[in-house]
This record gives structure tokens, C-alpha cells and sequence, in this order.
């Protein structure tokens, strides 16, 4: 898995545990695309995804997770970890409520990540 999809599953993840599905929350998830995103050639695979990952249980959303920080975390640097952390943040604070299944995920990313900081 490569840093990209790493970072999309997480943030797909994060975007679905509390199982409200947000425009704001679809924007910062192509906004972190961004020039990786080309719909043309990869949009069928990523909504492929989508739907894969809106329907893992709840215990797979966290395996899933688990893989998909630690595929990051071995393929980025502290700076593009840190920024990752700010946005992961900004997806689940988009309602302006941070769900208790949010919480759970989040502490977990800050817990792995934040010690190696």
C-alpha cells in the first residue's frame, strides 16, 4: 500500500465511523488526493473503494486503519505526518462534533504517531 492510499483509507475511515457521509468531509479527502486524484484513471477504483470501506464492521474499520497508519507512517517523513495529523482533525471536526467512534480513531493515530514526533 502505498502513502496515498494509506492516507485515503484513513481518512475514508475516520469520514465514515460516525456514519454521517458530509460534503465537507469529501473535499478534504480529495483536497489530500489532490494531484494523485486523476478521475479519469483512477475514480473507478477509488469509489470502488469507497464502498468497500463503508461497509467494513466495525472491527474491520479498525484493522484497516491499524494497516493503512502503519503504511504511512513507514513511508513518510515527521512533517508530512504532522500535516496528516491536522487534517485527519479538520475531517472529523467538520460537524463540529467529535463522535465517540471519531475519538477512537483519532486517539489512536495521535498515540501511534505521536511518540516519534
Amino acid at each position: 500500500m502505498n502513502k496515498v492510499t494509506a492516507g485515503y483509507k484513513m481518512l475514508m475511515v475516520l469520514a465514515n465511523v460516525d456514519g454521517k457521509h458530509l460534503e465537507e468531509e469529501h473535499e478534504l479527502i480529495v483536497n489530500f488526493l489532490g494531484k494523485d486524484f486523476d478521475p479519469h484513471t483512477i475514480g473507478a477504483a477509488i469509489e470502488t473503494e469507497q464502498v468497500r470501506l463503508q461497509a467494513l464492521s466495525p472491527e474491520n474499520q479498525m484493522l484497516e486503519f491499524r494497516d493503512a497508519m502503519n503504511a504511512y507512517f513507514s513511508q513518510s517523513t515527521s512533517s508530512e505526518r504532522s500535516a496528516f495529523l491536522q487534517l485527519a482533525m479538520d475531517l472529523v471536526k467538520s460537524d463540529d462534533l467529535l463522535s465517540p467512534e471519531e475519538n477512537i480513531f483519532i486517539n489512536k493515530l495521535f498515540d501511534a504517531w505521536g511518540e516519534t514526533e
